[in-house]
This record gives structure tokens, sequence and C-alpha cells, in this order.
């Protein structure tokens, strides 16, 4: 009968340690959603910039040759409109890469990278980025030259 002698005496602070554990957990708990929503709501943002972004190559034909492989630069310099459109590009990829570096699974890195090599090995944006690139967060600077430097892989 010592227990209950000890309950008895006790009840109260044990009620009260329940109910800060459950409201640590509840918390816990909480964080843990809110953290979930944030990141869903990040991405959904970054997509929404990204189909915002691209559809301006069509809405304005004249930036269609910042996706061609074969743009000629000696014939047609790079022209203000393609720069600007290229710059908000590079700071897409790099809201892509903040994104992807925070976790979450809502966008990986390994996806990022073959973007980055898909997209940065076309004449334009590669030029763009060489004349920019010292303007920018020197960690992401670290990460596309990273991704350039690591061979695409071939899904089959």
């Amino acid at each position: 009968m010592e227990w209950r002698a000890w309950f008895d005496q006790n009840w109260f602070q044990l009620a009260q340690t329940l109910s800060i554990l459950g409201s640590v957990w509840l918390t816990r708990a909480a964080v843990r959603r809110e953290a979930r929503a944030r990141k869903l709501t990040e991405y959904l943002a970054l997509a929404g910039h990204h189909r915002e972004l691209w559809s301006e190559i069509h809405r304005h034909p004249t930036l269609a040759r910042v996706v061609q492989a074969e743009a000629d630069l000696l014939a047609n310099p790079l022209s203000a409109a393609e720069a600007e459109f290229l710059n908000l590009a590079i700071v897409h990829f790099q809201s892509g890469w903040l994104v992807a570096k925070d976790g979450g699974g809502l966008l990986s890195l390994d996806v990022l990278t073959a973007d980055v090599q898909a997209f940065f090995c076309l004449p334009l944006p590669r030029l763009v980025w060489e004349q920019t690139r010292h303007m920018r967060d020197p960690k992401f600077v670290g990460f596309i030259e990273h991704a350039l430097k690591k061979q695409p892989s071939n899904p089959e």
C-alpha cells in the first residue's frame, strides 16, 4: 500500500508533470505540422514563379533564343531583354536551391543539379552566368559550379 500513500500525497504533482509533458508533445506536433505547411507553401510559390517565368518565353517570342542550343552570339549578341530574363531565371534557380537545401523532399538537390546542367550548357544562360556569377551568393555559385563539373546522369 506504499504506492497508494505516495499517490495520495503526490497526485497533484503527477498531474502537473503529465500536463506539461502533454503540452510539450502537442507543441512539438504543431511545430512539425507548421514546418511542413511552410515548406509546401514555399514549394507552391516556387512552382508558381516557375510557371510565370517560363511562360514569358511563349508571350514574347524574342526570348525563345535563350533556350536554343544553337544560338549564335556572334551573329546576334545578347539582347537586354534576354539578359533580364536570364537574370530572373538565375534568381529563380537560387530560390529553388534555397528550398532544396532546406530539405523536406519537395525539391531535391539532385533534380536541381540536373536542371542546372541542362540549362547552363546553353550558350545564352552560360554567358549571363559567366558575366554575373561574381555578384551572387558564393555558396550558390559553388553549387552551380559543382553541378556543372559533374557528369550529367543518363536515365536509361
